[in-house]
């Protein structure tokens, strides 16, 4: 076996929000034994949960719905070919911050599953909706000096919980090095799961929804910016001091006279809302919380809404064209007359919604569920339908059922 050498370096590291994310990197360095040739080992542990944030003379809790850890090698490199944390993760269930730290080095307890390996898959759902904890898919991007890994949420959970344990990132050859580390999350990986004491119980849906947003990006500018853990480790050369960005809030008065100004709108228009509070629909809304709104023939085209959740809205002739909806949730939403022309539907999930006369010529639906979907009179030409899941839908004739197949959608028994 590998013989772990004593002069082992400990991370300098800080989590802002330990409650919400806790990150832990370990780099080990290792001897094979037959030369002298040495590696280091790089482990990395998060653990997810939500946190509560005082706001505003109330108060708001959060989760992630994913993020990006981000590597900086100065004098050492981690190519594509040699990053191992890839594909499906099971989370543990989530342990408190000091159960993490006294465990810190234990060995890995998770499940790494392969993108083709939907049956295991499946069975780690099931065992998810048991103990809390939840699947995340990990990819990673980045060169060989800037690796980055993103962690993205999986199945109907709202946000990540649970422990990664000592996974294994690489391998970096041992000799005098710098490695800077940092989880950043952009707005759509955060999500509000709960508020208290920041707005009467009788508002709108749409009042709530753009609240709600409205929250998510003063948190993500003002309080999780740069970066919500980082870590650093020098290796047999001179330590480095991190610099620390400033950031200079928006004073919480002004966030304070927006919600002011929404909850006292003569109007429950989304557009309009939405122009009161700053937001703009084609950047602001990615990951956000539409759930039940009255979003009737609103202008999403363009936009990006990469995993929003729009769970029995009325989006009755919206325009979706070319849009970002991967991940996105229409469960039991009406999108009769909705137009998606182009618009990426990858992975969405449409369970039970009505799509009679809309449009989704041209659309990505690869991987999304269409079980039990209304399709009266839809338009589906061009549309790409791989791995999409159908089933008992209505409105669906034998021979477009056939065209569909054919095309490699895959059709269910309900």
């Amino acid at each position: 076996m590998p013989a772990i050498l004593p002069d082992m370096r400990s991370l300098e590291s800080h989590n802002k929000y330990p409650d919400c994310l806790w990150m832990q990197l370990e780099a080990i360095p290792v001897s094979s034994g037959a030369t002298e040739t040495q590696h280091l080992d790089l482990y990395l542990s998060l653990n997810f949960n939500e946190h509560w944030e005082p706001l505003l003379g109330g108060r708001v809790k959060f989760g992630l719905q994913g993020g990006t850890l981000k590597l900086n090698l100065e004098n050492s490199e981690m190519p594509l070919a040699a990053r191992q944390l890839v594909g499906d993760v099971q989370l543990s269930p989530t342990e408190t911050t000091q159960e993490i730290q006294s465990s810190a080095k234990a060995s890995s307890a998770e499940v790494l599953l392969t993108e083709n390996q939907r049956s295991v898959r499946e069975s780690a759902q099931e065992k998810i909706a048991k103990n809390d904890s939840t699947l995340c898919h990990v990819s990673t991007i980045g060169d060989a000096t800037k690796p980055a890994w993103s962690f993205a949420i999986e199945g109907g959970q709202p946000v990540l919980k649970g422990l990664l344990k000592s996974a294994k990132l690489g391998e970096l050859a041992a000799k005098p090095l710098r490695i800077e580390a940092v989880f950043e999350v952009a707005k759509q990986d955060i999500y509000l799961t709960d508020a208290e004491g920041l707005w009467p119980h009788e508002i709108t849906p749409n009042q709530h929804s753009i609240l709600g947003r409205i929250l998510t990006v003063y948190l993500q500018k003002n309080q999780l910016q740069p970066d919500l853990s980082w870590a650093i480790l020098c290796y047999d050369s001179p330590r480095v001091e991190r610099r620390e960005v400033e950031i200079v809030p928006q004073a919480e008065s002004e966030l304070q006279e927006i919600v002011d100004r929404i909850i006292g709108a003569k109007t429950d228009n989304f557009a309009e809302l939405a122009k009161i509070a700053n937001l703009n629909p084609a950047e602001d809304f990615g990951g956000a919380n539409l759930r039940g709104t009255t979003l009737s023939a609103v202008d999403f085209s363009d936009a990006n809404l990469q995993g929003a959740n729009f769970r029995g809205a009325d989006l009755s002739d919206a325009d979706f064209s070319e849009a970002n909806l991967q991940n996105a949730k229409f469960g039991g939403a009406d999108l009769s007359g909705a137009f998606f022309g182009n618009a990426d539907l990858k992975g969405a999930d449409l369970h039970r919604a009505s799509l009679a006369l809309a449009n989704l010529s041209g659309a990505n639906l690869c991987g999304a569920n269409l079980v039990e979907v209304n399709l009266i009179n839809a338009n589906l030409s061009g549309a790409n339908v791989e791995s999409a899941q159908f089933g008992n839908n209505s409105g669906l004739s034998e021979e477009m059922q056939v065209s569909l197949q054919q095309r490699g959608a895959i059709f269910e028994e309900v």
